[in-house]
């Protein structure tokens, strides 16, 4: 018997349903998966296990917005760099970040806390800002985990710390996961200073519909000085502030689709509307205000193409130009903004 006829000997149901309900299945899987996160750092990135997070979290690290809405970010990492440092529209939209169910973390070093200008957002760290030169180096002294069942502990242990950001735990409201054992370093003069006490080293507390994560010390100069779990432990960290956030980007024809829709309901505005003058500002104002307040990332394209479709339209109102050579124009800007579109998207992926 031939392998065809053999095959076709087979009963349906064991040649072809295995098949099928393998497809399926895959099917089903790919349909369940969830979209990748984002995650922004800003500062110091050297230390993050990019792959490691990308294949347990799922989700992507970015070093800068680009044209990226600060929403579409589940967390936020200021890692070791000053406040007045991070862009304006960071610290802008913050609040509205953590409200919205964003994750933060803040992690220790000389940039950071009270010697890093944290005092605007004092009030959203679980952690004490006591001081406005609170890295210190102090006498090597335990990790002791107070939260030895939390997540972001999994399988880490600790070495002896001697620097970190010298803080007070936080009266109300913060949950402390570890502190340093604690210890006086003396000065030549014989003063002591520093961290004489049980200091906090990590803690959370929840801000609106977010979680903020502080860890006090400085994740790059402990994984870089030989931490072995240290790459762990920021792999945990990262995940569970993933998972605890819902935040996640938009699909990239989202943002194309929008502005194309926007673009021909505004341009037939335009067009029902009196040429030039005061009348057309007012309804291009208007039409942009539709796109500002669901806080599209193009808005300088969106700018672009005002201008200059009001600028075509003077230009046929006053005759410099057809009206036919005014509509092929206004065509030639709208594929040039989707070719912008379209590169911008790539450039971030």
């Amino acid at each position: 018997m031939t392998t065809l006829s053999k095959c076709a000997s087979i009963p349906f149901t064991r040649r072809v349903l295995p098949g099928l309900l393998l497809a399926f299945t895959l099917f089903l899987r790919q349909a369940a998966a969830e979209p990748v996160k984002l995650i922004l750092v800003l500062g110091d990135d050297s230390y993050i296990p990019t792959e490691a997070v990308k294949d347990r979290a799922n989700a992507e690290i970015k070093g800068q917005l680009w044209e990226h809405d600060l929403l579409e970010f589940a967390v936020l990492v200021f890692s070791n760099v000053p406040y007045d440092v991070l862009p304006w529209a960071v610290r802008d939209r913050l609040p509205d970040f953590l409200n919205r169910g964003g994750s933060l973390l803040i992690t220790g070093g000389p940039n950071s806390y009270g010697s890093g200008g944290y005092q605007p957002v004092a009030s959203i760290i679980p952690l004490e800002i006591r001081t406005s030169r609170d890295w210190v180096s102090v006498p090597f002294k335990a990790v002791i985990p107070l939260q030895p069942a939390h997540p972001i502990l999994e399988e880490v242990t600790f070495r002896t710390m001697m620097t970190f950001n010298d803080l007070n735990p936080k009266k109300s409201g913060a949950v402390e996961i570890a502190q340093y054992a604690g210890g006086a370093t003396f000065h030549a003069s014989g003063r002591i200073f520093g961290a004489r006490f049980p200091s906090p080293l990590i803690a959370e507390q929840r801000v609106g519909q977010g979680t903020v994560l502080a860890v006090a010390f400085d994740l790059g100069r402990e994984i870089g000085s030989g931490w072995a779990d240290g790459p762990r432990f920021v792999e945990n960290v990262l995940t569970y502030l993933t998972q605890r956030s819902p935040l996640t980007p938009r699909a990239p024809t989202d943002l194309s689709q929008m502005f194309f829709r926007w673009q021909e309901a505004c341009d037939q505005k335009l067009r029902r509307g009196l040429a030039g003058g005061a009348h057309w500002k007012s309804m291009a104002a208007d039409c942009r205000r539709e796109l500002a307040e669901v806080r599209y990332p193009y808005m300088d394209l969106v700018d672009l193409w005002l201008t200059k479709r009001l600028t075509i339209a003077k230009r046929v109102g006053g005759g410099e130009l057809s009206e036919g050579e005014g509509v092929r124009q206004i065509k030639e800007l709208a594929v040039r903004i989707r070719l912008e579109i379209k590169e911008r998207r790539v450039r971030a992926e």
